[in-house]
């Protein structure tokens, strides 16, 4: 199946998403065409992405695994408030929904990929490397990230001892902060540990109160609290650029026990087109505490805070502000996505080659 350009093509596709902005944001990203070493070199071009999280089911979010405790920082106008670390949000769930993406769209398009792109098997997962024995052992069937796919080269990966170079993730971020005190954000939930086999919360051996099931209690993050933060997407193709914000905005679920909490909704409002990272989603939460004296506030106020906060920077680069633009990458069609995930596709085959080339590597 060939994908119809004159319909399905980047130019339509980033002028529906960013309209008036397309021309001046298409020209500012990354032109990749042929492999060259110098593509290996920084380039000066930072989106600035600015998201709300917004929990639609209860959150576990937590840093250590031995605790039931949320997450928590301090700010400096007083309050403790709840914080999710980016590695929950971007190592997590974001780069297994790029996968997904990556995965979905080979499975349908094997005679595309092999023809366009010189790839007839895709295996790339993230999978944690086993020690290996002394001996040699046969290749497994998925030995973890590939090295040369959109993940890998958008994301980073770490090469296993046995030579080879690391490629640094070109996706930055730093700590996604709650805008409500801990004392309304944060609840605490007591649980039955259930017999998977009786089906059953007590042991029928027992007598008397041992006979009563175990109970576990978790802190969790409330429903509706939202959450303010930045990623940095570096040195893009335009392609790259779509394609890594479709895969921020279909991320769905974050933290512990996702099978059952955990879901939630991104949005974009803002994204500054700069030469520089600029700002923060702690300066953003601090502003919102203080100016709503710890009040629980809304996604919509938060929305709010969050563009007048970025307008100051309206000067430093091309601002787009969009309510609606996380919606726009999520109801992008499966054609259209196709077409997305083909360039850029192309575009990191290029971005490897050239790193090969930098490093000296044949």
């Amino acid at each position: 199946m060939s994908i119809p350009q004159s319909k399905f093509n980047l130019d339509s596709i980033g002028r529906s998403i960013f309209e008036q902005e397309y021309e001046k944001i298409v020209n500012w990203c990354i032109k990749r065409d042929e492999v060259n070493k110098l593509n290996a070199l920084p380039k000066g071009r930072v989106a600035n992405v600015f998201i709300v999280i917004e929990p639609v089911s209860r959150l576990i979010i937590r840093h250590e695994q031995e605790t039931t405790d949320v997450t928590t920082i301090p700010t400096y106008v007083g309050a403790i408030v709840p914080a999710i670390l980016n590695t929950k949000l971007q190592s997590g769930s974001m780069r297994r929904q790029l996968l997904t993406i990556l995965h979905e769209w080979f499975e349908r398009n094997k005679t595309i990929a092999g023809k366009e792109l010189g790839i007839t098997s895709y295996t790339c997962a993230m999978r944690p490397h086993l020690k290996q024995a002394r001996e040699k052992q046969a290749p497994e069937e998925f030995e973890g990230y590939c090295g040369e796919c959109p993940n890998c080269l958008i994301f980073g990966y770490a090469v296993q001892e046995g030579g080879g170079y690391n490629v640094k993730s070109r996706v930055e971020g730093d700590i996604y902060v709650g805008v409500v005190p801990q004392e309304q954000s944060i609840v605490s939930v007591t649980f039955n540990a259930v017999d998977d086999i009786a089906k059953t919360t007590y042991r029928p051996e027992a007598t008397g109160e041992a006979r009563t099931g175990a109970l576990y209690e978790f802190r969790m993050i409330e429903v509706g609290t939202p959450f303010v933060g930045k990623l940095s997407l570096k040195d893009m193709t335009f392609a790259e650029l779509l394609l890594t914000l479709v895969a921020l905005a279909r991320t769905t679920r974050i933290g512990g026990r996702k099978t059952h909490f955990g879901e939630i909704k991104i949005h974009i409002p803002a994204i500054l087109f700069s030469k520089y990272e600029i700002g923060s989603g702690y300066e953003i939460a601090n502003r919102i505490l203080l100016r709503h004296s710890g009040k629980r506030v809304t996604i919509e106020e938060t929305i709010n805070e969050v563009v007048e906060y970025v307008s100051r920077f309206k000067d430093h680069g091309i601002l787009v502000l969009d309510r609606e633009l996380g919606d726009k990458l999520r109801s992008l069609g499966e054609r259209e996505l196709d077409t997305v995930v083909l360039q850029a596709w192309k575009d990191v085959l290029i971005l490897k080659k050239s790193l090969d080339e930098f490093v000296g590597k044949k």
